[in-house]
C-alpha cells in the first residue's frame, strides 16, 4: 500500500475511536559511486523498500548524523546545506576519502517512512520522497578522542550539498543583448530568437503601476 494510502487508513474516519499510534522517520540516501550509504533516524538496521537503513541514534539518544532543514527551493535562492557524519567506520571513510569524485554531482535523497505500531524496524509502507539534493563537494578529518589509554582513531566526514536549481540563472556569456542572444540562439541550432530585442530600449523606460 502507498505511503499516504497507509497513513489515512491508520488515521481512520471521524467515526472512529482508537488512538493513532504510528511515527514517521527520515531516511537518507547518500549516492556514491560504489559506495551508497543509507541512514535512518532511528536505533538500530531499518529494512524498507527490501533495503537495509542503518541507524543513527545511538544507545543514548543523541543523533550521530547531523542533517539541517531544507527549505523550498522555488523562492530562487540556492543555499549551502552541510549533512555530517561524525563518525565512520574505517573501511567506508578510506573508500570514500580516495576519491572525492565518487560524491560529485551525484544524488542526496531525503525519504520519510511510516513506522507503525508493532512493525519494529521492519515498516510495510514504501518510502516517500522528500527531496533531492546535488552533492557538491566531500571534506574529511580524522582525530584521535578518548582519554590516555583509551584514546582511538575518529574518522568523520561531512557533505556540501545545493538544491538542483543551482546555477540556473547563469547564463553562459553573462551578455543579455539582442545581438549575443541571436549569436547564443545560431549556436544552438536555433533559427530565430528575438527574446532580447527590446531589452536595450527597456532599459530607458519608467513602468507605473496604479495603485501600487
Amino acid at each position: 500500500m502507498a505511503f499516504a494510502d497507509e497513513l489515512l487508513a491508520i488515521m481512520g474516519t471521524a467515526a472512529d475511536a482508537w488512538d493513532i499510534r504510528a511515527g514517521v522517520r527520515r531516511c537518507y540516501f547518500y549516492d556514491f559511486v560504489g559506495q551508497p550509504v543509507r541512514l535512518w533516524d532511528g536505533q538500530g538496521i531499518l529494512v524498507a523498500n527490501g533495503l537495509e537503513w542503518i541507524g543513527t541514534i545511538d544507545a543514548l539518544g543523541n543523533n550521530r548524523h547531523r542533517a539541517p532543514s531544507v527549505k523550498d527551493p522555488r523562492d530562487g535562492s540556492s543555499p549551502r546545506y552541510d549533512f555530517a557524519f561524525p563518525y565512520l567506520d574505517a573501511t567506508t571513510y578510506a573508500a570514500l576519502r580516495g576519491s572525492q569524485d565518487l560524491a560529485i554531482g551525484r544524488d542526496l535523497i531525503c525519504y520519510h517512512v511510516l513506522c507503525k505500531a508493532g512493525e519494529a524496524l521492519i515498516p510495510t509502507t514504501a518510502l516517500w520522497f522528500n527531496y533531492r539534493l546535488a552533492m557538491r563537494g566531500v571534506e574529511f578529518r580524522q582525530e584521535m578522542q578518548g582519554e590516555r589509554g583509551e584514546r582511538r582513531r575518529v574518522y568523520a566526514m561531512s557533505v556540501i550539498a545545493k538544491p538542483l536549481e543551482y546555477g540556473r540563472m547563469r547564463v553562459p556569456g553573462g551578455t543579455m543583448t539582442d545581438t549575443a542572444q541571436r549569436e547564443r540562439a545560431r549556436q544552438l541550432g536555433v533559427s530565430v530568437d528575438n527574446g532580447c530585442i527590446f531589452v536595450a530600449q527597456n532599459s530607458r523606460r519608467t513602468y507605473t503601476f496604479p495603485g501600487i
